[in-house]
């Protein structure tokens, strides 16, 4: 169990200190915005992919849910085209 733990620490400290690195060598505004945004691009896609995975696997283990899910996106399409 020590010996998981210091690896897991030892790690953890070699990430932190390449993350401190990697924030020094970024000093430009610019390309820090940059990354930020892909990072945020990059979460975002993948929580859509795991919303999408986890619709099929639903979808898949009971076909009420798959008919629930298409009736809310009709409402939803319907509710966005057809506004008073």
């Amino acid at each position: 169990m020590n010996t998981d733990e210091t690896i897991q620490q030892k790690a953890a400290a070699a990430a932190d200190k390449a993350q401190a690195a990697t924030e020094q060598l970024v000093d430009d505004p610019k390309e820090e915005i940059k990354r930020r945004a892909g990072q945020a691009a990059g979460n975002a896609t993948y929580a859509f992919n795991s919303l999408v995975d986890s619709i099929e696997d639903c979808t898949r283990r009971s076909p009420g849910c798959a008919l629930l899910i298409a009736g809310l996106v009709g409402v939803c399409v319907g509710r966005h085209f057809y506004k008073k």
